[in-house]
């Protein structure tokens, strides 16, 4: 009997690569909304640090404050412009995350039917075997009937 061939085990072999490829677009459109949110976040963190750094000052003068309202509007924009940033990013990383759920689906299809061809051909080659044992036995018989 022919030893076990897929038909499509190049084809397999693509949608592989395909998943791989989609897995790693994931990753990064995932480090990227990531990297966003640490933006965010010292934003944020630098933004409370200047308040209190200002709060605990023991005098403040006017010319101190003039540049806090220009920085404190820079930082909303900031926010605004990292958050508009933050809603691409997250619909990007949705929309990877679907490509990759379709090429881990066809994957999954096409070893399915592997295993499927598989089986079958591993069926047959049982059932040839099981003859072949069986005309051995048999022949065997029949010469032991002849030499009598």
């Amino acid at each position: 009997m022919n030893p076990f061939r897929f038909r499509l085990q190049r084809v397999l072999d693509f949608r592989r690569m395909q998943f791989q490829l989609a897995e790693s677009e994931c990753e990064r459109a995932g480090i990227k909304l990531h990297s966003i949110q640490a933006q965010q976040l010292a934003l944020a963190t630098r933004k409370s640090e200047t308040r209190r750094a200002f709060s605990n000052l023991p005098q403040v003068a006017g010319r101190d404050l003039t540049p806090l309202p220009d920085w404190y509007n820079w930082t909303v924009r900031a926010n605004q412009f990292l958050g508009q940033l933050e809603r691409g990013a997250a619909q990007e990383v949705e929309k990877k995350r679907a490509a990759l759920v379709q090429a881990q689906r066809k994957v999954r299809l096409l070893e399915k039917l592997r295993d499927k061809c598989y089986d079958d051909w591993q069926g047959e080659f049982n059932r040839e075997l099981d003859e072949l044992a069986a005309d051995s036995t048999n022949s065997g018989y029949a010469r032991e009937k002849r030499a009598r």
